[in-house]
């Protein structure tokens, strides 16, 4: 059932992945300036502390403007038991840091969360084959990962709140592949909320087995003038090259005409769910 509210609130338990400094946290922080925050290994834990009733809200980033679809989260959001609420896009900056006294030139490995590393690829293949690239949870635990280490020769990607937070030194700024990078991060609650102004809906579904059937729901839409924001595919565990696809619409719950429409597609998908209707924040 859908529940109409008039506003988000200033505050709650919100559910991050990462830890203190992480971009989720600064996300959270934007949306939420009263929050009181909870931390977790990785985007799953974060939805289930949504739909278990541990937290209020999650927060989880869905997509980058150069490096694309955070994969695992559209896994999560389709599998977890949890609606998206409102949408937000972070202007992300990434610093490398290290400990006080190092140079660029003695960094010989560089550690960050795999998203991170592809924004910044560019400024990585421009450090040659001497320095190791290595993938962990969040660009926070990368900073943290640094300040903990004996090793003056390891460095993170990370943001700047991480160099003050872990007490680390920025040795190069602006080293994102676009001086243009952001991220948009989704809002996830347990219950389906529709606040005013939600102009979105992200939708989750499979197809029938037959020639055109993504081709006439997507001819659905257009009939209707609803317009056609994004479409992501993803494999579905244990059926060999079946997919689920994941549309996202300019459009509106509240407006008849958009939720007739999509009474209509819902009989014909075997698996059909919106998970949310909602504003994007900039």
């Amino acid at each position: 059932m859908l529940i109409q509210k008039t506003e988000l609130p200033r505050g709650g338990m919100i559910a991050c992945q990462g830890i203190a400094g992480a971009y989720s946290e600064i996300t959270a922080k934007h949306l939420f300036p009263e929050g009181t925050f909870l931390y977790f290994k990785n985007f799953r834990a974060v939805a289930r502390a949504v739909s278990e009733g541990m937290c209020h809200f999650g927060v989880l980033p869905i997509e980058n403007n150069t490096y694309g679809s955070v994969r695992e989260v559209y896994k999560v959001i389709g599998e977890e038991n949890v609606s998206i609420v409102r949408g937000f896009t972070l202007r992300i900056e990434h610093v490398l840091l290290a400990k006080a006294g190092t140079k660029l030139a003695d960094v010989t490995e560089i550690i960050s969360h795999e998203q991170a590393l592809g924004q910044c690829a560019e400024f990585l293949h421009s450090l040659g084959d001497k320095v190791q690239v290595h993938a962990c949870l969040n660009t926070a635990v990368a900073a943290r990962t640094v300040a903990a280490s004996d090793n003056p020769s390891l460095a993170a990607i990370s943001s700047p709140d991480c160099a003050e937070l872990y007490g680390l030194e920025i040795l190069k700024r602006r080293i994102a592949d676009s001086s243009d990078n952001y991220t948009r991060f989704i809002c996830v609650a347990k219950e389906a909320v529709l606040y005013p102004g939600a102009n979105r809906i992200c939708l989750v579904l499979t197809l029938p087995h037959r020639p055109g059937s993504l081709a006439h729901i997507l001819s659905s839409f257009a009939d209707a003038g609803i317009n056609l924001l994004k479409i992501e595919s993803a494999p579905i565990p244990g059926k060999d090259f079946e997919f689920r696809f994941f549309i996202d619409l300019e459009a509106s719950l509240a407006d008849e005409a958009s939720a007739k429409v999509l009474r209509e597609v819902e009989e014909i998908c075997p698996e059909f769910r919106v998970l949310g209707n909602f504003t994007e924040e900039l």
